[in-house]
């Protein structure tokens, strides 16, 4: 079966008069439905490295394919809608737009994509919202929510196209204790019951121990993969 998303050998490396190499000849491959953490140390790579998987980045060497496509020679527009398409993303922190509702910044990259009439659209916004609790806040600007809410909201937002991957780098990182653990259940509803692929970057090795396969990175280098299929 072709992966959902495969690095083949991807090295990342920062020019100048001393090359800093971010990533260093990373394989990895990633299923439909599966949960992964990616840990390791400060400044190992695991951003780096989820920049690279989801096309926001370019390698200095090797390839990312989804679903089996070498997206080494798309464009720059080419790489935006695959992107918009089939990958969603949430960082550490919201990034949701303050002039807008919760309603209205899952709207945004929906009618950006434009793949259904708007009142579908809006009829799945308010869907999503619904799902992660939100019902009260669809029409509430971010500076009324909880840090909790805003990063609910943010993980709708990144579900809002029906992508395939959703990547996450350090999205507790903001968040109590109590929300931290409600973001991973999160996810894990995600994975069990909508068979959505995680990939999540995290420094905590007590919500990283509750996805099904953790990728630990030191140096640039993948050190251990739990899930590696062996040679």
């Amino acid at each position: 079966m072709t992966p959902l998303l495969e690095a083949r050998g991807v090295t990342r490396t920062l020019p100048g008069a001393v090359p800093v190499t971010l990533v260093r000849d990373i394989t990895l491959a990633i299923g439909e439905g599966e949960f992964v953490a990616v840990t390791g140390p400060s400044g190992s790579g695991k951003s780096s490295l989820l920049y690279l998987l989801g096309l926001l980045d370019r390698p200095t060497e090797g390839r990312v394919l989804i679903e089996g496509q070498d997206t080494a020679g798309l464009s720059a527009g080419a790489l935006a809608r695959l992107r918009r398409e089939r990958l969603g993303f949430v960082f550490q922190f919201h990034f949701l737009l303050p002039e807008f509702t919760a309603l209205e910044n899952l709207l945004l990259p929906m009618r950006r994509a434009g793949l259904e009439a708007e009142a579908a659209l809006r009829a799945r916004a308010e869907w999503l919202l619904e799902r992660f609790g939100l019902a009260d806040a669809m029409r509430k600007y971010p500076e009324q929510l909880s840090g909790g809410m805003r990063q609910r909201v943010a993980v709708a937002r990144a579900l809002a196209n029906d992508p395939a991957l959703v990547l996450a780098d350090e999205p507790t990182g903001n968040l109590d204790s109590v929300n931290a653990a409600g973001m991973f259940d999160l996810f894990e509803s995600l994975v069990s019951e909508h068979g959505r692929s995680i990939v999540v970057v995290t420094h905590d090795p007590h919500l990283a121990v509750r996805a099904g396969r953790q990728v630990r990175l030191v140096d640039g280098r993948i050190v251990e993969d739990t899930g590696a299929v062996p040679a």
